[in-house]
């Protein structure tokens, strides 16, 4: 039983492709969750699968902090495995992984190993190397994941790297269909010339848009052809707009999926990401755009996934440094090819599919018991 908070839509595929790979093997894999809440349910992205085992699930903000409760109890009884996530908020981690567990349950985590993506206090890094520390095994996102808790004393030999992916297939596919009229039409309407730089993702502080919009301001003073195309929605889209309004060099198209989207992926030649990268990393590699980005402190586990100079350009954290990466990384083409070469050969390696098999192996160790 794996238990989550609630199944977002970008999850679907690997559930599935879990679900389908353990049966094979006479596992039963189960998914149980609630429904989502707050901030959660304002994304709109919740979805379902045949598998999945509803959940009573409830919330409160406690002393600034969400706090999440979930009825367990009926749905885990009968588990061989029980797998949670790593996190410091969910209060049935401490009921499975407290000092009363019964004796035989075995309970797994899986996360990110540390906090990637904000500052902590040392009261609550005590609280997660706690937590880890009475798992019987974890399943880390990346390497990352599994060096940061090997170093708070967890086990290697009790570790699993995941390989954090989502299903790229449809973009693949989305993008190999679009038709080269398709992309003229686009970079006309919108005056690109062949110097673009897209941004794709949801407009809040953590993607750092103000930051963006700034080195793209020097950018095209650098070069009057650079151009910034920014894709999305959220909190910060009137930021965004009146920029826009401004501006020749930016173009906001509001948010976009399906063909829109690959057609603006098609028409540009890097993906410009300032702030924080997380999974984008992976549409990336799917999509043969390298990402130009900085060595900001604050980037999610999959930012492992870039190498500077190979696949992607990790520039000094200013907007001048970032500036000029964006201008000279567009008008360097045998750069640009070897980047999106890199791309290309790296979208085989992180798929939902290996992700579901790596998950997998971690799953029969643990029910094997060889090492527990």
């Amino acid at each position: 039983m794996i238990l989550q908070e609630y199944i977002p839509e970008y999850r679907v595929a690997f559930w599935e492709e879990l679900h389908s790979r353990a049966a094979t093997e006479e596992i039963d894999i189960v998914v149980a969750c609630g429904r989502p809440n707050g901030a959660q349910s304002m994304r709109g992205d919740s979805a379902t699968v045949s598998f999945v085992v509803p959940l009573l699930h409830r919330e409160w903000i406690l002393l600034g902090r969400r706090v999440v409760v979930r009825k367990i109890s009926a749905a885990a009884k009968h588990a061989d495995l029980i797998i949670l996530e790593q996190a410091r908020r969910n209060l049935d981690a401490y009921q499975l992984l407290g000092a009363r567990r019964p004796r035989g349950r075995v309970v797994a985590l899986w996360g990110h190993g540390r906090d990637y993506t904000r500052r902590t206090r040392g009261a609550d890094r005590v609280v997660t190397r706690w937590l880890t520390s009475r798992a019987d095994w974890f399943f880390a996102y990346t390497q990352g994941g599994v060096e940061a808790v090997v170093k708070d004393g967890y086990p290697r030999e009790r570790t699993t790297v995941v390989q954090n992916s989502i299903d790229t297939s449809a973009l693949r596919a989305g993008i190999s269909s679009v038709q080269e009229v398709e992309v003229e039409s686009f970079r006309e309407r919108y005056d690109l010339r062949d110097k673009t730089a897209l941004f794709v993702g949801a407009l809040d502080e953590s993607k750092r848009l103000q930051f963006l919009l700034e080195a793209a301001e020097k950018s095209s003073e650098l070069d009057c052809n650079f151009r910034l195309v920014i894709a999305g929605d959220g909190p910060l889209r009137s930021t965004v707009e009146s920029w826009a309004s401004r501006y020749d060099w930016l173009t906001y198209l509001g948010p976009v999926d399906g063909t829109r989207k690959a057609v603006a992926l098609a028409s540009a030649q890097v993906l410009a990401m300032p702030g924080r990268v997380g999974l984008v990393a992976v549409d990336s590699f799917a999509a043969g755009l390298p990402i130009i980005t900085t060595d900001w402190g604050w980037h999610a586990p999959e930012f492992e996934y870039l190498v500077n100079g190979r696949n992607s350009i990790v520039a000094g954290d200013t907007v001048i440094l970032y500036s000029r990466a964006l201008v000279e990384t567009i008008n360097d083409s045998k750069l640009l090819s070897r980047l999106r070469e890199a791309c290309n050969q790296d979208s085989t390696k992180y798929t939902v599919e290996i992700m579901a098999e790596n998950f997998l192996d971690g799953i029969r160790q643990v029910l094997m018991g060889d090492r527990l």
